[in-house]
């Protein structure tokens, strides 16, 4: 009787129990949530209405409710009872963001690294993407000219490609983006062109993710060979209505550098050295060279003009910003303004961006609909150079054209030389001078729409609109510009619009079974259409001086049009699997047919395998405290580029070879049909490392190497071509990525982290099409890396007489004073051997403070102008180090050779290695100083937060001994020649939250 009695009473006490759960802050179902009853297998998710049935469980047992981006929770189970959740402060750092969706990073088995929207805001470049590096491992950012808005190019984990692109593909909450410059500009001769992503303001972004290796990135298929940079824009938050405010102001100046131009008179001393040293017959002593430079300069023999001081300045730096989030009813949102305000350091250079943001997310039943949309209009001046060396460019005039002899105005003040001589005072004039002006228009729309229809199972389409449009005019002045003045007048008016539309549907089921098995699927089918089109006019003879717009022309020069399309249809597959949370397992497979390559190799197939252990979870780790968490992680892949142009494998014909009035057409290139995708294979393997619940350590090792790549072959001239493609080369990159960050002190009162990261990447040409591809100074063959600089060595110079000297032979220390005699050596690559970042944050009692740096180690930075830039032997302006410092008889040991005018002895030719500098630096990147006022004073004003920060970027820059330069920051090809100068940004703000 006793066992019947309570037999009874069990079967009373366990029973089905039901609930819902919410969230705290709207209240709104938590969709797919695990309800797991505590030491036992017994587990649901929550169905699209937040509802939970728990069959044969007693009352007021413990259950565990988790759920992706929210706290866990644990309760005590009553029937009926509605269980609220909070969203994680951390959901940052709980999931990656991939572009079709999210994965928990505990079930991430590939390679990615985030950056939350904080640490971008402590920036104050226009464009966002700079500051990953040193932040993020693999990424390198390669910009020489710091103009501001201009672009520079990002490499992921080294260069992948020998012809084909190398820029990651940039996706925006889901929509693939135009993030290339427009190859067909006026600006891109100049190294100038405005970067694209400057159109997106930092204050929208929630985060930016970064994936590397295959088990990231195939799912992009044929996109994915340079990686994937995934931003994620912010969007309305849940709970009350927030407005935030944010104004920064501040001033831009040089930074530092060693680029210290001689005065007048040492200027003067040095060029009747060279003239003396020249024309012996014609000067018996260096002063009679010097009264005789005097009398043609028309030097007073007092007067000293800094040109270099003169075009420079303080630029102001204003950066305003609104925002407004929360939710009504089932509909949340997030609208924001910005504005940009940033004059460069140069005379005649800025850039202005106006932006706007809207996202929406409405939710109806099993419907969600949403919206993001971005509109920004950027206007860009100026002309920055830094690899080649127009008189259009005030840096490159004031330093190769104008000497310190040279006024700046004549006597009646009006400009020196004007129209006779590059003056950048007279070019930049605002009336008269030039105008080189780019104005974009950036327009990104993507309306979604997601049905779910219980037990996990998901269906979302997203349509994605991304305009950019470029509107680019450039005139030489007929007043000031002494090319201007021939014509008179000169002015070019170009115009583009870059169109990707994107239309994705996904098809996804997210399950937990059992508790232990946890199943993330989706199938999904993309298309994608870009058209790319310009237009381009010119004209002379303008009859006004004072009007300067293109309309106005009396005579209209060559035109040009063109117009391009390409199509993308694909289709994929992602899954991942997890066990018992110890064990997980990813694959995806995409299948991308394109309009660019030949008939016959229109598809291709990409796919990854990835494996994680989580083997602290395993049992015999129970107890650890020292191993808090970890993991290993494999996985391997292919992806691929196609980033050739429209029409590579298409035979063209060209028009405008006329005859006699009649239209006429010559072969422009040849078709091949077999022209297909290069493929990058992707190993990767790593360890993801927690001790003691304080410091996380994350190791990757990896290897990539593209086959088949896409490879410009020369053709015989008697095609009337010069080379077209193949699919012959091959390129790989292999290397170790190492992160370590975690937290010295964590309080209630204190917290203070510290982070570090290197990455370690060797590049390597693996095959060619045929013979080395052998130039002034480069030189691309197997077995060394694509950016090996080969030149000539040169060894010093020579005491007895100043000459200079090189290395005779390809080894050894035989020297010749004849640089024709000399041979070429492999002397290093662009790449550094390591680079990387690290930096400290504190947080005490309402103050923050931020420091961070950055680092290169090992790569070669070569001065292809250096003779045009302090260092010639031809007039022009000279160092003050080399002024000083160059080989007389009194000083036989000085480090620079003689200087003779005209330079007979090749001392500056750029054939050898006496620019070639060490590109090594220590950057202090960013220094960040904040203080929030406390609640319970800004409360009483119905204000919720107030900070004031003040911050500098680019505070200084650490350089090896033998670099001359405004910066060592170089494009990919590791040149600088006439730089923008580096810029310091100091900035004070105030954020507000209402």
């Amino acid at each position: 009787m006793l066992g019947l009695i309570f037999s009874l009473g069990l079967a009373f006490a366990q029973r089905a129990v039901s609930g819902t759960v919410v969230s705290a802050e709207d209240g709104q179902p938590v969709i797919g949530a695990s309800v797991q009853v505590l030491g036992t297998k017994i587990g649901t998710v929550t169905d699209i209405n937040g509802g939970f049935t728990l069959p044969n469980v007693q009352e007021k047992a413990v259950v565990k409710v988790s759920c992706i981006g929210m706290k866990d929770l644990e309760v005590s189970l009553v029937s009926g009872m509605q269980i609220v959740m909070e969203y994680d402060t951390e959901y940052l750092d709980a999931v990656v963001f991939t572009g079709y969706g999210t994965v928990s990073r505990t079930a991430f088995t590939g390679s990615a690294a985030k950056v939350g929207g904080d640490a971008l805001e402590k920036k104050s470049d226009a464009n966002f993407v700079k500051a990953l590096e040193g932040n993020v491992t693999g990424v390198q950012m390669a910009n020489s000219s710091n103009q501001p808005g201009t672009w520079g190019s990002v490499l992921v984990r080294g260069r992948g490609s020998i012809n084909s692109g190398t820029q990651p593909l940039y996706i925006i909450d889901g929509v693939p983006v135009n993030s290339d410059y427009d190859k067909e500009s006026l600006a891109d001769s100049s190294n100038n062109p405005t970067d694209p992503m400057a159109a997106i303001n930092p204050n929208d972004i929630e985060s930016v993710t970064v994936l590397k290796d295959a088990a990231a990135t195939a799912i992009y298929g044929s996109r994915a060979a340079n990686g994937v940079i995934v931003i994620n824009t912010k969007k309305g938050s849940k709970g009350k209505f927030n407005l935030n405010v944010d104004i920064k102001n501040g001033v831009s100046t040089i930074a530092n550098n060693n680029m210290v131009f001689a005065d007048a008179e040492t200027s003067m001393n040095l060029f009747a050295q060279g003239y003396a040293a020249r024309y012996p017959s014609n000067f018996a002593t260096v002063q009679e060279a010097k009264d005789y430079l005097t009398e043609a300069y028309e030097w007073d023999g007092v007067s000293s003009y800094d040109w270099m001081d003169k075009i420079s300045r303080s630029g102001l730096y204003r950066d305003f910003n609104i925002s407004a989030s929360g939710q009504s009813g089932s509909t949340n949102y997030y609208v924001s303004g910005g504005f940009l305000n940033t004059e460069g350091v140069v005379i005649g250079s800025d850039f202005k961006r106006y932006s706007g943001r809207i996202n929406l997310n409405s939710k109806f039943k099993i419907f969600t609909f949403g919206i993001n949309a971005n509109y920004a209009y950027g206007i860009k001046n100026g002309f920055s150079q830094s690899t080649s060396g127009s008189m259009s460019s005030a840096v490159v005039a004031a330093v190769s054209s104008m000497n310190p002899f040279y006024p700046f105005y004549n006597e009646d003040g009006t400009y020196f030389g004007a129209g006779e001589i590059y003056n950048p005072l007279a070019i930049y004039d605002k009336e008269l001078g030039d105008i080189n002006e780019q104005t974009t228009t950036t327009f990104t729309v993507s309306p979604n729409l997601q049905i779910d229809f219980g037990k996990g199972i998901y269906f979302k389409t997203t349509l994605g609109v991304n305009i950019y449009d470029i509107e680019e005019y450039q005139y030489w002045s007929a007043v000031y510009n002494p090319q201007g003045v021939d014509y008179p007048g000169l002015g070019q008016q170009f115009n583009s619009s870059n169109k990707v539309i994107t239309w994705n549907n996904v098809l996804g089921w997210n399950y937990t079974f059992d508790n232990v098995h946890d199943i993330n699927v989706l199938v999904g089918q993309e298309m994608q259409g870009k058209t790319y089109n310009y237009r381009y006019i010119c004209g002379d003879n303008f009859p006004f001086v004072n009007i300067r717009e293109l309309s106005t022309v009396g005579h209209w020069n060559d035109s040009d049009a063109y117009k391009k399309e390409a199509r993308l249809l694909s289709f994929f597959v992602d899954a991942h699997y997890a066990y018992d949370y110890k064990y997980y397992l990813s694959a995806s497979y995409r299948r991308d047919g394109s309009s660019v390559f030949g008939a016959n190799n229109r598809w291709g197939d990409f796919w990854s395998l990835g494996a994680k252990w989580r083997f602290t979870n395993e049992e015999f780790l129970k107890d650890n405290t020292v191993i808090t968490s970890g993991a290993l992680k494999a996985s391997y892949g292919t992806v691929g580029n196609q980033d050739i142009g429209f029409y590579a494998s298409r035979g063209f014909y060209t028009s405008g070879y006329n005859y006699h009035g009649t239209s006429g057409m010559v072969p422009n290139s040849i078709s091949n049909k077999d022209l297909t995708w290069e493929v990058s294979k992707k190993f990767d393997v790593g360890a993801e490392l927690t001790f003691i619940n304080a410091i996380n350590v994350n190791i990757d090792v990896y290897n990539e190497v593209t086959s088949d790549a896409l490879f410009e072959v020369p053709l015989s001239l008697t095609t009337g071509m010069r080379d077209t493609f193949r699919n012959i080369g091959k390129i790989g990159n292999r290397g170790v990525e190492l992160s370590v960050n975690g937290n010295i002190i964590r309080n209630n009162d204190l917290v203070w982290s510290v982070y570090a990261n290197a990455t370690f990447n060797k590049n390597k040409v693996i095959k060619l099409a045929g013979e080395p591809i052998t130039g002034t100074y480069t030189i691309v063959e197997e077995g060394h890396p694509y950016r090996q600089f080969y030149m000539k060595e040169y060894a010093g110079v020579d005491p007895t007489n100043g000459n200079p000297l090189f290395y005779l032979n390809e080894d050894g220390y035989d020297t010749t004073d004849d640089i024709n005699k000399a041979a070429k050596r492999y002397l290093g690559s662009a790449d550094p051997k390591v680079f990387g970042g690290f930096g400290t944050s504190l947080n005490w009692n309402g103050f923050d403070a931020n420091l961070s740096f950055n680092y290169r180690y090992g790569n070669k930075v070569f001065d292809t102008g250096a003779r045009f830039v302090g260092w010639g032997m031809s007039n022009r302006t000279p160092l003050k180090e080399m002024a000083l410092n160059s080989w007389t008889p009194e000083n036989p040991y000085a480090p620079y050779p003689k200087y003779v005018y005209g330079d007979p002895k090749s001392a500056t030719a750029s054939s050898h290695s006496r620019f070639l500098y060490n590109g090594g630096f220590l950057r202090l990147s960013n220094i960040t100083i904040g203080y929030t006022l406390p609640k319970n004073i800004t409360s009483k004003a119905l204000i919720e937060k107030v900070r004031v920060y003040v911050s500098g970027d680019n505070l200084y820059t650490f350089t090896a001994k033998d670099f001359f330069g405004y910066t060592p920051d170089t494009y990919e090809n590791g040149q600088i020649a006439w730089q923008y100068p580096g810029v310091t940004n100091f900035i004070a703000g105030i954020q507000i939250t209402f």
